[in-house]
């Protein structure tokens, strides 16, 4: 079974050139800012979208807010568990049956495992992570 921890996500609006992730990722690891996960996108031309999910979401949340940088913040399901076919059918099926509507999925598999995050609309976070015995 699937490890589930309800987490907070940050999504950072960035210019869209090369070196911008390189330097956000540089001023992280300075400011020792351990992350669960990341990703990111253009969305527009010259604009991009950078995901975080900190492992330590207030210390993140210090460290940014004073910059101005454009940031929002959320909350999300974030899965860990052994690599199979199928291996989210269980959990897809629960969100459901709630009536709770997927907004974004993103998943990877290594080594055997995976993790998954999963965004449902904020005033469905609770009645998602309530069904599925998040942490």
């Amino acid at each position: 079974m699937a490890k589930l921890k309800l987490v907070t996500y940050f999504k950072i609006t960035l210019e869209d050139k090369p070196g911008t992730l390189l330097a956000v990722a540089k001023e992280m690891k300075s400011k020792n800012l351990g992350l669960l996960a990341l990703w990111g996108y253009g969305t527009q031309p010259g604009q991009g979208w950078l995901y975080c999910i900190p492992k330590n979401p207030d210390k993140f949340r210090n460290a940014y807010k004073p910059s101005g940088m454009q940031m929002e913040e959320g909350s999300g399901l974030f899965l860990k568990g052994t690599d199979k076919t199928g291996a989210l059918v269980k959990t897809l099926e629960t969100i459901a049956k709630e009536g709770v509507n997927i907004m974004a999925i993103h998943a990877v598999a290594a080594g055997g495992n995976y993790g998954s995050f999963i965004r449902v609309g904020p005033g469905d976070v609770e009645k998602a992570a309530k069904a599925l015995g998040a942490k």
